[in-house]
């Protein structure tokens, strides 16, 4: 069942009106039940291994707190750690290698795997307190907005939430509703609509017309945000009819003026966890090599964010690429702000140019993160300006036309998403009766044309890119 789909926003509907009326303490089992009926819906034969995961890693957790004194607890933690990696690599291993016999990896494996270890980690940091209770850790592993794609949320910030089992309030619902519809809106008007221009410039990389190719090299990272930032608009506003707040994945990353910058703004939730778990504690180990451990540290961060998305050639050469552009930021950085205290006009510069730097160099990584092989991606990067002509015929073709709509409503979308983050509270509560009124009227009248085109679009829609992960 997709996100963006009328059986699943009219079952996420049913569930959120039904969700009122639990009584509070069943909500956490309303919750796992909802979230494994949804997850049914995609691979029942998963089940047992979600299942039996959570319980594995809940019975950990209360071991590891009850033995944290105890020196064989390090033994335990990293078994246990060890046994969730090699849970995900079995099946990320089996998928590179394309098993047959109706093999399929399971739905968000990626995603509940790594709020597994974190949660281990830090009952073993005492950084948060072993769960107590299955069933509201069953929801947090299995909870059915995040586990398609995140966003990653820490134990430490959902179980107490669980716990409260607050219901919705009205602000909490309107904000829901909008940020589900404005998800649907970046996936149906903008992703899909540029995956047109995307997959015709991809699927001839080797082709002698340049100018598809270089028209999808610079619209790809527009689709892919759009596409991904859409489903965590999703996830969050689902979150939220059910009371539930959701971090943040995204914070305008393309206005980055720096690639570390755009990885701080770049699917957070990923990258913290990686920073928190991956990056400071080998940072740490390897303190004493100076440079040379934070060009390592920095090396295999980036590999594990690669890797994370596949066992490919092509996402390791994504993660070294991105590895390359972080080693020299960083070993860069001391010089370059000491430059910018002696010529400070070179500071507003980069203000300006930065972000189109940044941008070009993401997406030369993002070639090989969408290219089917890494000869197609090298074709791309190498030939990226050559043969390109510009014709009328050619611009206005379907495909462009297509993509000159999805590229307006990317613009629309810069420019919601400005507005959002500065205004991150709604406070219709507060407001006059008539603009309370007005602004539910108009929520519901947009959520209402969104069904409506959900239900007379013959075609399906297209898959998550960030789905498969």
């Amino acid at each position: 069942m997709g996100l963006v789909t009328f059986d699943f926003l009219a079952l996420l509907a049913l569930g959120a009106v039904l969700y009122r009326f639990v009584p509070r303490r069943a909500r956490a089992a309303f919750l796992v039940a909802a979230s494994y009926l949804f997850y049914a819906t995609w691979n029942p034969g998963m089940l047992l291994a979600l299942f039996a995961s959570t319980a594995v890693v809940f019975a950990a957790g209360r071991w590891i707190e009850a033995w944290r004194e105890r020196p064989a607890v390090s033994r335990l933690v990293a078994i246990a750690v060890g046994v969730l990696v090699a849970y995900l690599a079995v099946f990320k291993i089996a998928e590179a290698m394309r098993l047959g016999g109706g093999f399929v990896i399971p739905l968000g494996i990626s995603y509940y795997t790594f709020k597994l270890i974190s949660y281990l980690i830090d009952v073993y940091w005492a950084t948060g307190p072993a769960e107590t209770d299955f069933l509201c850790f069953a929801a947090y592993v299995a909870f059915f907005p995040q586990i398609v794609a995140g966003p990653i949320q820490r134990g430490s910030d959902f179980l107490p939430q669980m716990h409260r089992a607050p219901l919705a309030t009205a602000p909490m619902i309107l904000s829901g509703i909008t940020r589900i519809v404005l998800g649907c809106f970046k996936k149906l008007a903008v992703a899909d609509t540029l995956a047109l221009l995307v997959n015709y410039g991809f699927n001839h990389a080797t082709g002698t017309a340049g100018l598809p190719r270089l028209m999808a090299f610079y619209v790809f990272p527009l689709q892919l945000f759009a596409d991904f930032s859409a489903l965590t608009d999703i996830a969050i506003g689902a979150a939220r009819l059910f009371g539930l707040e959701s971090p943040e994945n995204f914070d305008a990353p393309y206005s980055a003026a720096s690639i570390s910058e755009y990885w701080r703004r770049w699917h957070m939730t990923l990258t913290h966890w990686l920073r928190d778990y991956v990056f400071t504690p080998l940072r740490m180990r390897l303190r004493n090599w100076g440079n040379a451990g934070l060009a390592v540290s920095l090396t295999v961060n980036m590999v594990l964010i690669g890797l994370w998305h596949g066992l490919t050639l092509p996402f390791l050469v994504f993660g070294l690429i991105h590895s390359v552009y972080l080693v020299v930021d960083a070993l860069t950085a001391q010089y370059r702000k000491k430059l910018y205290r002696k010529r400070r006009w070179l500071s507003l510069v980069t203000d300006w140019i930065g972000p189109v730097v940044t941008y070009h160099l993401v997406a030369i990584g993002d070639v090989f993160f969408r290219a089917r092989s890494f000869a197609d991606g090298f074709a791309i990067v190498a030939r990226l300006y050559s043969g390109v002509t510009v014709e009328f015929g050619t611009v206005v073709s379907a495909i462009q036309a297509g993509a000159w709509i999805g590229l307006g409503g990317y613009a629309l979308v810069e420019v919601l998403e400005y507005i959002r983050r500065r205004q991150p509270e709604l406070r219709v509560a507060a407001a006059p009766r008539w603009i309370r009124w007005s602004a539910v009227s108009c929520a519901l009248v947009v959520a209402v044309f969104f069904l409506a085109v959900l239900l007379a679009r013959k075609s399906a829609v297209n898959p998550f890119v960030y789905a498969i992960f």
